[in-house]
């Protein structure tokens, strides 16, 4: 190949009983550390400490590999969040977050488009192209719904 290669585009959903402000501040590399058993980030780059336009982020086993993320977008009122993760000299990796909101939930509506930059970049999203998508987001679903719960529960008095 003279540096075309092929993306792909991956898109699924997660429904939670929730309101938006309480899941929105949640979709964070950060805040995903609470959440998410294993889960490691680094802030590289905030202005807060943790997600917002122009954040910079590293993770080392999101998907087997070092991910760099930016965020493009980080925005409540429009209910969006859009990062592009590039792992090095393997691919970029654009993650579009929207959520819409129905009665008492929250449908979050991922969307992945993964471009490989190398050879060694299209052996690698053959991996993420054989997963199973919708147990990913299944697990995802239950992390969340968990962390949500346990906000919602009132702090226990120590005796």
């Amino acid at each position: 190949m003279d540096g075309q290669f092929e993306s792909f585009i991956r898109t699924g959903n997660i429904v939670v009983s929730a309101t938006i402000d309480e899941v929105f501040p949640l979709l964070c590399p950060k805040r995903e550390e609470e959440w998410i058993p294993g889960w490691e980030c680094d802030v590289i780059s905030s202005r807060s400490g943790f997600n917002e336009k122009g954040a910079i982020f590293r993770t080392k086993k999101a998907f087997g590999t070092e991910l760099v993320w930016y965020t493009v977008d980080y925005d409540l009122a429009n209910r969006r969040i859009e990062f592009v993760n590039f792992a090095h000299g393997i691919c970029v990796f654009n993650f579009v977050i929207d959520l819409t909101i129905s009665n008492e939930t929250v449908t979050l509506t991922f969307t992945h488009k993964f471009t490989p930059l190398s050879p060694e970049g299209v052996k690698f999203l053959e991996g993420i192209k054989a997963e199973d998508f919708p147990s990913r987001l299944e697990g995802l679903q239950g992390l969340l719904v968990a962390k949500l719960s346990a906000q919602s529960r009132p702090a226990m008095a120590q005796p």
